[in-house]
């Protein structure tokens, strides 16, 4: 059988017959982050369900990803491809939505939004399939797009709007992680050629599940409305920057 580029990855280590078993194991740790990140949501009775609820469908689908991802390194395919890109693009736009209801509006995080969130990365996977069944190749530009998305449009607002229970950096650090994590993706092997041992997509992995730990921590620590603190004089706050405009 012949492996399609995009399915090979510098690192091919085998052991005990297991193929790619670096690879393999380094998607795991995005599995541990995701459950100990929704563990914190369902004992965090300090967010509101609105907020809480974007969050834990972020962690869900990131938990799939992990899951999809390992196996594909185990069966390299097409569809497995796919289905990997599909999960990150449900758990970017579910982020975008989980900072959107924070900071403009709650109504980001009410189940028809969250449906909706679901119903789009759900058509742009329908979208690869049928151009893969018509023609053999599927387009993964949709993906790609939303999973690209939030990573616009959540910088812009991180540092002037008002946050009630999470930090500008808290956003920062953990979109700085996932670009870096992007980046070691696309240099797969001229880190593992340089580094003689851990590979791009490896590391990509790593990153990944730090970057989804930052707010699996904040999640695990919340213990009330940052509001609380006095607000300085011409700082944006979310009545402020509201979508709503009814009152």
């Amino acid at each position: 059988m012949v492996i399609p580029a995009d399915h090979v990855f510098a690192d091919q280590r085998r052991w005990g017959g297991i193929p790619s078993i670096v690879n393999v194991v380094a998607g795991l740790p995005m599995l541990g982050v995701s459950a100990w990140g929704a563990r914190a949501l369902w004992r965090n009775k300090a967010w509101p369900a609105t907020m809480r609820s974007p969050w834990l469908a972020f962690f869900v689908l990131s938990a799939l990803m992990s899951i999809t991802a390992s196996i594909h390194h185990l069966d390299p395919s097409d569809s497995g491809y796919a289905l990997v890109h599909a999960f990150a693009a449900g758990a970017l736009l579910m982020l975008g939505l989980a900072f959107m209801t924070e900071r403009v509006d709650a109504l980001f995080g009410s189940v028809p939004s969250i449906i909706g969130g679901l119903a789009v990365a759900g058509c742009a996977t329908l979208w690869w399939f049928a151009g893969q069944w018509a023609s053999g190749h599927g387009d993964l530009r949709a993906l790609l797009f939303f999973e690209c998305l939030p990573l616009l449009l959540i910088p812009a607002g991180a540092l002037s709007l008002d946050g009630r229970h999470t930090m500008a950096s808290d956003w920062v650090v953990t979109l700085g992680l996932y670009l870096v994590a992007r980046a070691a993706g696309l240099g797969d092997s001229v880190l593992y050629g340089a580094t003689e041992g851990l590979s791009g997509h490896t590391l990509m992995h790593l990153l990944l599940a730090a970057s989804a730990a930052c707010l699996a921590y904040r999640a695990s620590v919340a213990s009330g409305s940052l509001s609380a603190r006095p607000v300085a004089i011409g700082e944006p706050t979310q009545s402020m920057t509201s979508l709503n405009t009814s009152s």
